[in-house]
């Protein structure tokens, strides 16, 4: 008899009763792997989902944000253009208020010495009178003597 076919036949009976053995143990492996990874995908489905949630809420609170920051920004400059306005129109007045000093200054320099020549000449055309009224009607004192 020929023992290499036959050996050959058993060697592939074994093979064939390992493999089926091995397969037969890797379907529950297998199932479970695909229950595991079903559940894997269930889990990872509810992460994006939360994940998808988290994003849309992040980016109305950034575009909340964004409009807050936005008005802060348009109420700082029309702050800063009112200030500059404020300051603008206070130095203008300021410049007003200084011509209308030196103006007012001016004036009152000239009242003053015209005031005071008035007085000067006041004074000159008083002596003068005083003396004309002695030279044509003599001293006041001489007439009161005559008199008593």
């Amino acid at each position: 008899m020929d023992w290499p076919p036959v050996i050959t036949a058993i060697a592939t009976a074994l093979i064939a009763i390992v493999v089926m053995g091995v397969g037969a143990f890797m379907v529950p492996v297998l199932l479970h792997s695909l229950r595991t990874v079903k559940a894997l995908e269930k889990i990872l489905g509810q992460v994006s989902e939360s994940a998808k949630s988290i994003v849309g809420e992040t980016q109305q609170v950034v575009k909340m944000l964004r409009g807050e920051i936005e008005g802060i920004v348009e109420t700082s400059e029309d702050i800063r253009d009112r200030v500059t306005s404020a300051v603008d129109a206070a130095e203008d007045r300021l410049l007003d208020l200084e011509s209308l000093i030196d103006v007012a200054h001016e004036e009152l320099e000239d009242t003053v010495l015209d005031v005071a020549a008035a007085l000067r000449t006041t004074r000159r055309g008083s002596a003068i009178l005083k003396s004309m009224k002695n030279v044509f009607l003599g001293s006041g004192k001489k007439k009161r003597r005559r008199k008593r």
